[in-house]
């Protein structure tokens, strides 16, 4: 405030700042504890009727304060004539100010005291001395010193003047050796965004809110700021732009342009702040505690856990409850919000805390959208460009939030799914609706957001993974075969029900992976070393996640960063370029029988999303890449273990699909012939598993894949990369690498690696996905170009791309006749070549059969056998 103060002189529109935050954040109590040490005048600017935060609003002459801002306009009204209205107000306020100054002088206190004891004086709304400060300011009789406020002939540059006289010899009293480092008095309007609810005047049409920062301008280079607190952020109302507010304003001629003196909303309020300076202690923690609603509400904003302790007697769940219904979206009686719908929009607050929802910035709709989630439904604010146009905003790392927004989306699926009559139906059945509800109408709000533009669309692929593991969990939860808690579920009381519980491994991975396969993915081996199989390696781990949180460095994806995550219910999801991997789920296998996860008990479950184009996997050694484990740590004598799951999600892009391809005529089909054949060798065993084995076993294996060696990018820990002939689409496949030749002692250091490739989006691999709900994630992971929302038909879409604005065959080159045959006319011929790896060749085959003759590449281990060789080293590791 201080440095915005200084940089305000001589600047119209620089002496005021919003504060800007959604709810809980702690905005009041912000500017409350800066009353301790600067001489503030608060107002709250709450209707009386608004039960639904704290503090009350003001009173004066026995009305809410914000109604003497808020009078309607009339025709005659004129804009002029309300900011003068405003000012001669402030300057009475501060008139009660001087006399009171006066009186506390007569005391004898130190200077020093002089704001704490403005404030005790003040007390809180509705205290009498509020009610009479603010009664008196609302009088319309004129002030001494400015009796001619009102006529319009009195130019700005003179009343502006006048103002700072008779404010510096009222702040003189309160600071003697004022100075131009910082603001004397500070004016702060709480609850600030009703001001912009309500047009007070009429030529030209202006806000209440609009015209008190004009008023304000009266007060340039006098040691006065205002402070605007909401959690309103529809910035093109409450933030003043030069599009809607700045006009016709009243300044000298050598008054410097407002825009650029605008003070960006400040946004920078305290998280993670509570009682105790550290929020955890590593290994202090049980499983129990750390799902436990008191230990996730001491995270993120204060709200919640200061409720819990200041009411000590308020049941737990009511605090939820309280959460939940801070996560729904308000639409008011303006005209805009009117028009505005929203589909599904009840889902669309919790969805985005639970998904992680990104919203467009160069749409109004969905800048509109995401400042109703600010003011309504507790989104945070990250950062408010200087143009103001748009802010960035999500949902930071706040378990006891996203355990709120779980439970809202139960509630809405229990009622989707249930209906009228599905309670008479047998448990599991009901149990079975309420699931088929998550599995359908997820997918479908997100759909549909997308087709409206509201979501931003550059992050499709991730956005489909969030989905599927936030499915995958709290399926996982609504199938616990525990029967109390089937009663439970059934029961349709969100309370009954907690999604912060921790589950096990196998269970969510039962949930994501479809039955036909899920079977031969437990019973996959380490990849990288002999081992147990998955199910008995991880059968004591547990996930515990409810939102995804962006990593913004390497050091995120390390066992310590993995296990502070874990305490607050938290997956990772890359950021940036996060090389390697893009997802990242803690995994705690408790050691020796322990309840208190540490950072030596965590693993993780890494997952990478691959484009059905790059055909090329890439390994995800989570011990070389990112160093994740401290040490090798192990469990009852073995090493940790962790999982690698690679998800070719397997959509077509939609200009790829939609633009005409050239016809690929082929002189030579050898290569496609034998190729088609391996695929149909591959579909009658579409779920390949390679178990170490005897020596004879492994002459088999490479006999039958010699065929399809092809050379690719050999990973380092190994000598031999083959290729294995490509499944047919939505193909899961378990990656069992052959095993390297490795000593006994280098196996001491490395921790099995499980790795899971996954190929499709569909019911045949992912289990929640429903089988008539694959339409949903088409349309959402569908890369749309840029004539995809064109509104004619699909020959007029044609005559566009002749218009070249972008060069796709044969579109854009049918000006031209080439004297040769050519790839880029309607038809093409591909002379005889025996190189069937040719990259033209594949281009093409690629582009015109679409999906069903998908690529899969799977790094495989040579084949020699591991001798475990004995070596001289006897190093302990353990």
């Amino acid at each position: 405030m201080d440095a915005m103060y200084q940089n305000s002189f001589e600047k119209p529109y620089a002496n005021f700042c919003a504060i800007i935050q959604g709810s809980g954040t702690g905005k009041s109590r912000l500017v409350d504890k800066v009353a301790d040490s600067v001489f503030m005048i608060p107002m709250v600017l709450r209707p009386t009727g608004d039960r639904s935060g704290f503090p009350q609003g003001d009173m004066a002459d026995g009305q809410p304060l914000v109604r003497f801002f808020c009078t309607k306009t009339t025709k005659e009204t004129l804009e002029l004539r309300v900011q003068r209205r405003y000012l001669l107000f402030l300057l009475k306020i501060i008139a009660f100010v001087d006399n009171w100054i006066n009186l506390w002088k007569r005391s004898g206190l130190g200077i020093e005291r002089v704001a704490a004891d403005w404030k005790e004086y003040l007390g809180t709304p509705l205290s009498p001395e509020r009610l009479k400060m603010y009664t008196t300011a609302i009088d319309p009789s004129p002030l001494r010193g400015f009796e001619d406020i009102s006529d319009e002939r009195v130019e700005f540059d003179h009343l502006r003047n006048r103002v700072k006289i008779f404010i510096d010899s009222v702040s003189k009293k309160i600071e003697p050796a004022q100075t131009d480092i910082q603001p004397v008095i500070v004016f702060y309007f709480d609850e600030a965004h009703h001001l912009s609810k309500t047009m007070v005047s009429a030529e030209p049409h202006r806000t209440a809110y609009q015209c008190l920062c004009k008023a304000f301008t009266y007060m340039m280079n006098a040691p006065v700021f205002a402070l605007f607190l909401s959690t309103y952020s529809r910035l093109s109302e409450t933030i003043s732009s030069s599009r809607n507010f700045w006009s016709s304003r009243p300044m000298s001629s050598h008054s410097e342009g407002s825009d650029d003196n605008m003070n960006a909303p400040f946004v920078e309020l305290p998280f993670d702040a509570w009682k105790e300076p550290s929020l955890v202690i590593e290994g202090t923690h049980s499983a129990q505690e750390i799902c436990s609603l008191k230990f996730m509400a001491r995270f993120g904003r204060p709200l919640f856990w200061t409720v819990m302790e200041n009411t000590p007697s308020i049941d737990q769940e009511e605090v939820v409850q309280y959460a939940m219904s801070k996560l729904e979206l308000r639409l008011e009686a303006t005209s805009r919000d009117i028009f505005c719908k929203f589909p599904l929009q009840k889902l669309i607050p919790p969805l985005s805390v639970r998904v992680d929802l990104s919203f467009e910035s160069n749409r109004d709709e969905a800048v509109f959208l995401e400042g109703l989630l600010v003011a309504s439904s507790m989104r945070t604010v990250y950062s408010v460009p200087k143009h103001q146009q748009y802010f960035r905003g999500g949902y930071p790392s706040e378990p006891f939030v996203a355990e709120a927004a779980a439970r809202a989306i139960f509630t809405w699926c229990h009622a989707k799914g249930l209906g009228r009559t599905g309670s008479t139906l047998p448990p599991a059945e009901q149990i079975e609706m309420i699931i088929a509800a998550y599995k359908t109408n997820i997918p479908s709000a997100i759909s549909q957001w997308l087709e409206l533009g509201l979501i931003d669309q550059g992050t499709r692929e991730e956005l489909v993974v969030r989905m599927l593991c936030t499915l995958a969990h709290d399926i996982a939860i609504l199938k616990n075969p525990d029967h109390e808690h089937v009663n439970a579920v059934l029961s349709g009381v969100s309370g009954d029900v907690s999604f912060s519980q921790m589950i096990r491994v196998e269970d969510f991975l039962r949930a994501l992976i479809s039955e036909k396969y899920i079977g031969d993915v437990l019973d996959a081996q380490p990849s990288n070393l002999r081992g147990e199989m998955l199910r008995d390696a991880f059968k004591d781990g547990y996930v515990h996640f409810t939102q995804f949180v962006k990593a913004g460095d390497k050091s995120t994806i390390t066992d310590e960063a993995i296990y502070l995550l874990f305490l607050r219910a938290a997956a990772i999801q890359g950021y940036g370029n996060m090389a390697s991997t893009d997802f990242v789920i803690p995994v705690w296998i408790p050691t020796n029988n322990s309840q208190y996860p540490d950072r030596w008990s965590m693993s993780a479950i890494f997952i990478q999303i691959k484009d059905r184009v790059d055909k090329q996997f890439i390994l995800i050694d989570a011990q070389e890449t990112f160093q994740f484990f401290t040490r090798p740590q192990t469990q009852n004598g073995r090493k940790l273990s962790y999982i690698t799951i690679v998800m070719q999600l397997e959509i077509l892009a939609a200009e790829q699909k939609k633009a005409p391809q050239p016809e690929v005529k082929q002189a030579s089909t050898v290569g496609r012939t034998k190729r088609k054949g391996q695929q149909a060798q591959q579909k009658k065993n579409q779920v390949q598993v390679s178990i170490p084995a005897n020596p004879t076993a492994k002459r088999q294996t490479r006999e039958t894949t010699k065929q399809a060696q092809m050379p690719v990018h050999t990973s380092p820990v190994c000598d031999t990369v083959q290729r294995i002939p490509p499944p047919t689409p939505t193909d899961v496949k378990v990656i069992s690498h052959e095993l390297p030749q490795i000593t006994r002692s280098q196996a001491l250091h490395i921790h099995p690696r499980y790795e899971i490739a996954i190929k499709g989006c569909s019911s045949r691999v992912y289990n929640v996905i429903g089988d008539e709900d694959k339409s949903h994630y088409s349309d959402i992971l569908a890369h749309k170009d840029m004539l995809a929302e064109h509104p004619r038909s699909e020959d007029r879409v044609e005559a566009v791309r002749r218009m070249k604005p972008y060069w796709v065959a044969p579109s854009s080159y049918h000006w031209a006749k080439m004297n040769k045959e050519s790839r880029l006319s309607a038809e093409v011929v591909i002379a005889n070549n025996n190189n069937h790896n040719n990259d033209d060749n594949e281009y093409y085959e690629n582009t015109n059969e679409e999906a069903e003759e998908d690529m899969v590449v799977v790094n495989q281990y040579s084949d020699r056998e591991d001798t475990g060789t004995e070596d001289t080293d006897a190093e302990d590791v353990s």
